[in-house]
């Protein structure tokens, strides 16, 4: 039997990983400051107006935007205080460009993924000043003309499923699928609502199933860990109910982003695709996720 959980994944540096709720919220965020920092000292306060897509029609268009979003996000987050130093008002932020790269080119539309890091120090009285880091890392993107749709892998539910240890192989995690959700814009405050329902089977080559589940995307990302540890060649089934359905050979090998990266992806549209979203180190998913590190 199949167990969920809600996962706000907090990353290892001090601002780092927060919800997506607190994501959401800190944008427009105005750090408040008791005491306030004498005059002589110059703090930043404004943010930076976060972009929405505009005649995006390609996949430069798109990855010029993507960079723009994500920079002026961490900087935002930054001068908001991240999680930690939100009464203290920042007195530098500085933000490396973002990493970008396209996964899918579909119709009309781009798929990509992006990493961007930032550092602030932050005024504290009576003291040196408190420093702090920003990584928005291995988020996904949908950008086209018009719309945006953007998911971070740091908040969502896991479906945990009782894989077997192999022994001798403690340290080699199993491999894991991702079910991705850029159709239904998410509702934070009711997670366990909403949401498409997406049937997931992974066959073996002897007809078995290793995975028979039913996700529902009440969140738009949800981690499936211990799918596997037999590396092989699977049929990766998805389907939406009445609706869309997509087969993909799957052949995970524990030394391969196919192996951690493969994704069942419910399309801006509604449809489903199925994508490995690793197209290098930089910006793909990581090797282990926090529903592996809870397990």
């Amino acid at each position: 039997m199949n167990r969920r959980a809600l996962l706000a994944a907090v990353g290892t540096s001090l601002l780092a990983g927060c919800s997506g709720r607190d994501e959401r919220s800190t944008l427009d965020f105005t750090p408040a400051t008791e005491p306030p920092p004498p005059e002589n000292v110059t703090t930043i306060t404004e943010t930076k107006p976060v972009p929405t897509p505009a005649d995006v029609t390609s996949r430069e268009a798109a990855r010029s935007f993507v960079e723009t979003h994500e920079q002026r996000y961490v900087y935002n987050e930054l001068v908001g205080g991240g999680m930690v130093d939100r009464q203290r008002a920042a007195t530098s932020v500085d933000v490396e460009p973002a990493e970008v790269a396209v996964v899918a080119a579909v119709d009309g539309g781009y798929y990509l993924l992006s990493t961007c890091r930032g550092t602030a120090e932050y005024y504290s009285p009576g003291s040196s000043s408190r420093g702090g880091g920003r990584t928005a890392g291995s988020v996904a993107h949908y950008v086209d003309a018009s719309t945006h749709r953007r998911i971070p892998f740091n908040f969502f539910s896991c479906e945990s499923f009782a894989t077997p240890a192999t022994p001798g192989e403690a340290e080699s995690l199993p491999a894991r699928l991702q079910v991705y959700d850029f159709d239904t814009p998410p509702d934070y405050d009711r997670p366990d609502q909403g949401g498409h329902r997406v049937d997931v089977t992974v066959g073996a080559a002897d007809g078995n199933a290793v995975l028979d589940t039913e996700v529902r995307t009440s969140l738009p990302l949800t981690v499936l860990p211990g799918v596997t540890e037999t590396p092989g060649t699977y049929q990766l089934s998805a389907s939406l109910p009445d609706a869309d359905s997509v087969t993909y050979e799957w052949s995970p090998s524990p030394d391969d982003p196919s192996w951690w990266a493969t994704a069942v992806v419910v399309t801006n549209d509604g449809g489903l695709e199925a994508l490995q979203l690793h197209p290098n180190e930089a910006v793909g998913l990581p090797r282990q996720s926090s529903c592996e590190r809870r397990r």
